[in-house]
Parts: C-alpha cells; structure tokens; sequence
C-alpha cells in the first residue's frame, strides 16, 4: 500500500483528468485508501491469554515458573516477565524488538531460547508465534481482563464413599464422617447415625433431588469448634459452618424393647424387657463422669510436667558440669599464659640490648668504611661491615618478634580472663537453673500429687444419683430418661448405658453460613484442605492453595463469618494441616512443599521454619504443653519437633505408607497415627510404641480423637468409620456407607 498509494494519486494529478470535479474526487479517493491503510495496519488487541499465554506455557513457562525460576525469571503473567530476572526486565511495554524475552525467543540474543536438548520438550516458537509475541508487547504487553470461571458442576458418583476428613466432638459423642459430599453425624455413646447434613440450595438448584448432601464437590476437611456446638466443612473454595441444636424437651414413648428400675441406692439397672438382660448398671450421670474425665485430663497433664521438669534438671546438670569443665579449662589455660607472659617478658631485655649492641656495631664499621679511599678499599674492613650490618638487621628482626609474641602473650591473658569470667557467669547460672528446676520439681509434683488424689477420690466415690421422679424412653428409643426434682433430666444410652445428653440422638444440624463464594471470586483458594478452631472457639483456620502454586491460609471470625486475616503463599503448595497452639498464640501448619511453618499470630509472621520431610505434610499435633508437636508425612514417617529448642527431637519410621493423620491424645504424652497400610498405631514422643490397633483392612484416610484423648477415630477408603476406646484398644461402634 506505501507503493500503490502515491502512484494512484500521481495518476489522479495527470492533466488528463484536470476537472475540478475529479480532483474532488481525487482527494475523497485519497482520504478513503488513506483510512483504508490505517485500519489495515492497526491489528486487532491481542488476547494474552487466549492468543499468547498457550505457546508461552509449553514453550517458556515450563522452566520459568514459581518452582523452577531459571535465571530468576518467572513468565507465569506479564507482570512477573515486565520484573524480569537476573539479567534485566523481561518485557519493555511497548518495545517488542527491545525486550530480552522476545530477543531470547527470536534468536536474536546471546542466549537462545529454548534451550537446545532442555528435558521439558519445549521446541522454538513459529514465525507467527514470534509475530503475536511482539506485537502484543508492542501493544503494552497487557494482561487479559480478569474472568471468573464458571463451573458446571454434575452430580458426583453415587459409589465415591472413601472418608476424606473425620472429626470427633471434644466430649467425644458426636463424630462426623465425610465420605464424597455428604456429611454424616453419629452419636457415638448409642452408635447410631444422628443425621446427614443438607444444604437446601443444592437441591433448590436442582443438581441434587434428593437431601443429604452438603457440598457440591469432596468434602476435604471437617472440625468441630471446642464446645462441639458447631462444625465446619471444607470443600471446593467453601467451608460451611453447621450449628447443633438439641431440643429442650425430648419426645418421650413407651419401650417394649428396655425396662427400667431404680435400686435403693438410686442406681439404675437397665435390661432387656425380653429376657431380662442386663444392659448396664448405672451409677453416675453425665457431670460425674465429666467431672472426672476432668481429673484425669488434670492429673496426665501434672504428670507430664514432672516429667518435662525432670528432663529440664538432667539438661540443666549436664550444663552446669559443662560450664565446670570450661571453667576449669579456661583456668589451665589462664595459668600457662601467664607463665608464657613472664617468658616472654624475660626474652625482651637480652633483645633490646643484642639490637643496641649490634646497631652501634654496624654503625662504627660503617664509620670506618666510609673514611676509606674510594681508590683503595679495604676488602676485609667492607667484609666486617656487611657482617654488622647483617648482624644488626637480624638482632633488630629478633626484638620485632619477641616483641609481638609478648604481645600475643598480653592477648592471651585477656582472652582466658574474659573467658573466665563469662564462663563464671555462665556456671552461676546453670548452677542456679539447677535450683530452679529442682524447685520447680517440686512444686509440680505436689500439683502432680493432688491431682491424682482428686482423681481417684473422685473415682472411689463418684457422686450418688438422685432419686428419680420418673424414668422414661425417647421416641427413638436410644435414650433412658430419667426426671429429677428440681433439677434438668439427666439421660443414658440404651446400647451400653453410657451418661448422655438428653435428646442429643435427635439433635439436629442447620446451615449458619457459608464462608467464600465456591467460585473464581472466593478468598479461599482451590480445595479447603484443613480445617482448625482456636481454643476459644471464636477464629477459624482454613488451609488451601492451588496445587504446585501455592499454599495459603485464611483466618476468620466464627460469630460473623468475617475474614480477619489472609496469609497467602505461606507455603509454596497447598496446606494440609493446621493446629494452633494450646494458647492459640501460633498456628502450626503443614503443606505439600514438605515443610512444617509456625505462625505468630500476634505479628503474622513466621518464627520458625521446621524442615526434613521429603514428601507432603499430612497432619500436625501440638502437645498439650507446647513444647512439643508432631507431624506427619507423605514419606512414611513422623517427625517431633520441640519448639522450646527450635530442634528436631525425634524421627520415627515403621510405617509402609503415608502416616495421614496425628494427634496428641488429652494431655498425654502419646500419639495417635493413622495410615494407608491400615495400621492406626499409638507411639509416645520419643517414638516408643504404646501399642498398636489392628483388624482394620482398609486404606486409613483420616483421623480425629476426643479432647479427652479416650476415644480415636480412622475412616478408610472404603467408607468405613471406626471407633475404638484407647485404654482397652477395644472398637466400640462400626459405621459402615
């Protein structure tokens, strides 16, 4: 067109056409092919992501990404290629020919990109490639508008049913099991299924038609909040919070099944109406056995200090003799200093007066050369004085080193004297953090002390029931009911005749909020992978991230679902376990870029960084003290970590698959691991094991114990969900899909 252009109008100008009229038209023709250029040389806004970002990531992005940032270059957006790396920016807006990344690509750089022989197949980019590469810098290397992806969602296979996520009630009577999107609550004391949880909008929406389903996608994490009041569940960008309410006043019915009397000691004997079977011989109520589940708690709790204080003298012995030998050390090395002072003293008197002596030397028979004639030199005169002045020279190197070993000497004597009294110190104090701990011994062994007689007073002679007004069945016929005057019913389960709450087998479970959006606009990144409630109930933890991007953490407000706090990329893969301290001060977090982060609430910044494991954390477990926690990895392993050191305590193997769960039991010091070669061991933090819970022959996907650490809970792959009693090892309730 620049040729075509002029020659038309050259044309237009001939004589031959010299009307007024055409010239007219001569200058509308020109105008026209004019515009008609400039609409052919303006090409159309390149789409980034559509047009340019496709070739990138085959091609570029493969070795310069997040993980793999070769020369520090990262060209996952155009933000990130505009930064550039160790050579320069990547991109200049508007300037294609002078950006290194197109440069690189065209061959036209000093190095070429890709790589001859590079191990991602990534192959040179096509004339038209380089072209779009370009002209979209050329065009100020923008990226294309943000858009929310839309999903459209199906319903999900109706045999998925492998337990992802499992959860137990601190009192240890409800548990939640999610297998696939659907939630179910049992009540453990009566082994049966309470409800299974329902979000009415799913079937508003008509993806689902019949209920009991709560999510759209896989339910990856539950947790219920420390009163066991609410849970919330993680799924696909969401968590929904589920809040329990008991009904005031339980339907009552007559049982054919169980009769009921109470003894002269107000003791209850529940029995099977056909036959007459024992079931239970009650003695206490649900407070009682509260009350000294308490106890325990308190008196394992006083027994773990004394144990910890009892290592903290062994440490604290050990550093005092520690300190006592350097001490003594520091006092030998004192003494020979100062001997090798008082020789070096003594070596610099002899050297000053060899140096004297030798200079007035050299300097006499310097004298008598230099009156000798320049016509006759005198050999042996001239032989004498270079001997003098060699001689002087030496003496003079003599002194200059007797002089800095004396003062090497000095040195030495201030080292070991401020080692000395640094040591002295450091003695002083390890000597009294020896009193200290033996005095701190004994305070926690009277803590200790009284704790366990409180405890087993309370188990010698457990409250007495009270006469009751009457004694009666729920509807459903899980629950004894007994009346009391003057008093709340007090309930029992008609299965074992453990205490209950009453009318707690027909709680039911409604929606109280959904937190994030389940779509591109949520806060909460990819799948909710974990889950945790602070200690007092008010703030939510919940781990996410896109796989192999990134690993994020999220912190809300229970009461108004608000978002408090967004650490984003505090792992560089998703999170997969969360924990917060028995203080709720940090929050202990583990992921798939293998390491194990904690988190100072109080700042948001991470104050410790505990790594060696060489796959995915699965789970972590703060010690009920805080000094210790425990992980759990893809790598067959579990770690301990002790936070008061900052140091790796313990490595424990003798698993054949990934360890996927780990708690701390109650306050002890044991440890319930869960794992895909089915075996649910119980080990204590040195990795010792307690013992070891078998006739599970499935994959254990998930684990959760009570706050009591009596009861644990494993749901496997095939949609099983298991309870056991940790005293006894014994399974207490079976729930199968």
């Amino acid at each position: 067109m620049r040729f075509v252009v002029p020659f038309v109008i050259a044309s237009l100008r001939s004589p031959l056409r010299g009307s007024i009229r055409f010239a007219v038209l001569a200058v509308s023709l020109c105008s026209a092919l004019h515009s008609s250029f400039v609409v052919a040389a303006a090409p159309a806004t390149i789409d980034y992501d559509q047009q340019v970002r496709p070739f990138l990531k085959d091609n570029c992005i493969a070795c310069h990404n997040k993980t793999t940032t070769k020369g520090g270059l990262n060209m996952e957006t155009p933000e990130l290629m505009v930064k550039g790396g160790e050579s320069d920016k990547g991109i200049v807006p508007g300037k294609g020919a002078d950006s290194i990344i197109y440069q690189a690509a065209a061959h036209s750089w000093d190095s070429e990109m890709p790589p001859k022989g590079n191990k991602v197949g990534a192959v040179n980019l096509t004339p038209a490639q380089l072209a779009l590469l370009k002209t979209w810098i050329d065009q100020g290397a923008k990226a294309s508008p943000k858009k929310v992806q839309v999903i459209a969602w199906e319903p999900l296979p109706a045999g998925l049913q492998p337990i992802y996520a499992v959860a137990v009630a601190p009192q240890g009577d409800f548990a939640a099991a999610a297998r696939a999107n659907q939630i179910s609550i049992y009540h453990l004391p009566t082994q049966s299924l309470v409800t299974k949880l329902t979000d009415e909008a799913l079937l508003k929406s008509g993806l689902y038609k019949q209920p009991g389903v709560a999510h759209r996608d896989l339910v990856q994490s539950v947790a219920f909040s420390p009163d066991g009041t609410r849970l919330a569940t993680g799924s696909f960008r969401e968590v929904k919070l589920w809040k329990r309410t008991i009904p005031a006043s339980p339907a009552l019915a007559p049982s054919t099944k169980f009769t009921a009397t109470q003894e002269a000691d107000n003791s209850i004997k529940l029995t099977e109406t056909a036959g007459g079977k024992l079931v239970a011989h009650i003695k206490s109520d649900l407070a009682a056995e509260q009350a000294l589940a308490q106890r325990d708690l308190s008196s394992v709790r006083a027994a773990l200090e004394v144990t910890y204080q009892n290592e903290a003298i062994k440490k604290a012995e050990a550093d005092a003799t520690e300190q006592a030998n350097r001490l003594k050390k520091a006092n030998e090395l004192a003494e020979l200093a100062k001997k090798a002072l008082e020789e070096k003293k003594k070596d610099i008197k002899p050297k000053e007066d060899a140096k004297t002596a030798a200079e007035k030397a050299a300097a006499e028979l310097a004298a008598q050369v230099a009156k000798v004639p320049a016509d006759k030199p005198d050999a042996a005169l001239a032989k004498k004085n270079t001997e003098a002045q060699e001689k002087a020279t030496k003496a003079a190197s003599d002194l200059k080193l007797a002089q800095e070993a004396l003062t090497r000497a000095e040195a030495a004597i201030t080292d070991t004297a401020n080692e000395i009294t640094l040591v002295t110190e450091n003695e002083k104090k390890a000597k009294q953090a020896v009193v200290d701990a033996k005095a701190r011994l004994e305070v926690v062994k009277k803590e200790a002390e009284k704790a366990k007689t409180e405890r087993d007073l309370l188990a010698k002679t457990p409250a007495a029931l009270k006469k009751a007004k009457a004694l009666q069945f729920s509807a459903n016929g899980l629950e004894l009911i007994a009346e009391q005057e003057g008093g709340p019913p007090l309930a029992w389960s008609t299965v074992n005749g453990r205490p209950i709450v009453p009318g707690s087998t027909a709680a039911t479970w409604s929606l109280e909020r959904v937190i994030g959006t389940g779509d591109g606009r949520s806060e909460i990144t990819d799948r909710a992978n974990s889950l945790a409630f602070s200690p007092d109930g008010k703030m939510l933890a919940i781990g996410s991230g896109e796989p192999s991007r990134s690993g994020d953490i999220t912190l809300w407000e229970v009461a108004t679902g608000k978002l408090q706090k967004t650490y984003a990329e505090r792992h560089l893969d998703s999170v997969f376990a969360l924990d917060f301290s028995p203080d709720g001060k940090m929050l202990a977090s583990g992921g798939a870029d293998k390491a194990l982060r904690i988190t100072d609430l109080s700042t948001g910044k991470v104050v410790k960084v505990f790594e060696g494991h060489t796959h995915h954390v699965l789970g972590v477990s703060w010690r009920a003290d805080g000094r210790l926690l425990a992980s759990s990895g893809a790598d067959n392993v579990v770690k301990v970590w002790d936070w008061t050191t900052g140091d790796r305590r313990k490595s424990v193997d003798g698993w054949d698959k990934e360890v996927t769960g780990i708690h701390y039991l109650g306050a002890a010091d044991q440890i319930a691991t869960s794992a895909g070669d089915s075996k649910l061991r119980l080990i204590t933090s040195d990795g010792g094991e307690v013992k070891k819970i078998t006739g599970i022959t499935s994959f254990l996907q998930s684990l959760a114990t009570s706050k009591f650490g009596d009861v644990v809970l494993g749901g496997d792959q095939d949609g099983n969900l298991r309870a056991w009693d940790v005293a006894t090892a014994k399974e207490i309730a079976m729930f199968k899909p």
